[in-house]
């Protein structure tokens, strides 16, 4: 009688392993998600797209002025874009340079 009481009270502690294990694994994925989530969205915040709204935005706002003007083109050199500043607008084009200094070009 005494195994009996010994193999359920084994089966109750390899149950309850079971379910710890699983809790802890299901922890795990949802933080990583979260995690995910967070950087997602942090990507979308410092998308470009953004970076060139704000520009066009000041344009708009400060565009008489020619001090800004070269600011926001050395900002979009800085990026890697080249920039027209016209009087209403701000015109972004997203341009590669590759460099090649030998007799193989």
């Amino acid at each position: 009688m005494e195994n009996i009481m010994d193999e359920k009270g084994q089966m109750i502690l390899l149950f309850a392993f079971v379910v710890v294990i699983v809790v802890l694994t299901l922890s795990y994925v949802y933080a990583q998600n979260i995690i995910a989530g967070v950087e997602s969205s942090r990507a979308m915040l410092a998308f470009p797209k953004e970076e060139i709204r704000n520009l066009e935005e000041i344009q708009k706002n400060f565009g008489g002025d020619s001090e800004v003007n070269s600011q926001i083109q050395t900002l979009c050199a800085k990026n890697g874009w080249v920039c027209y500043v016209g009087v209403d607008k701000v015109e972004f084009k997203n341009v590669e340079v590759d460099y090649c200094a030998g007799s193989d070009c």
